[in-house]
């Protein structure tokens, strides 16, 4: 079922999705600096769930667009 997002909605997604994959870009990092092999380990799997948040709020907005639009 789509929904109406609002102009509040979109800017509140942006954000949202700007951390996500700001998130997953520092785990990254983190994950290759690191000689640890446990922390090596839990970055690579916060940098996963940051990622796949990001692509659920991206799925969200595309499943929820206007039709007419960019697609």
């Amino acid at each position: 079922m789509k929904k109406e997002i609002t102009t509040k909605d979109l800017m509140a997604l942006n954000e949202l999705m700007t951390f996500e994959n700001w998130m997953a870009i520092k785990m990254k990092g983190c994950h290759d600096c690191s000689d640890d092999r446990t922390l090596k380990t839990m970055f690579k799997d916060m940098a996963k769930k940051h990622s796949e948040h990001h692509a659920k709020l991206l799925n969200y907005l595309r499943t929820n667009m206007e039709k007419g639009g960019n697609e």
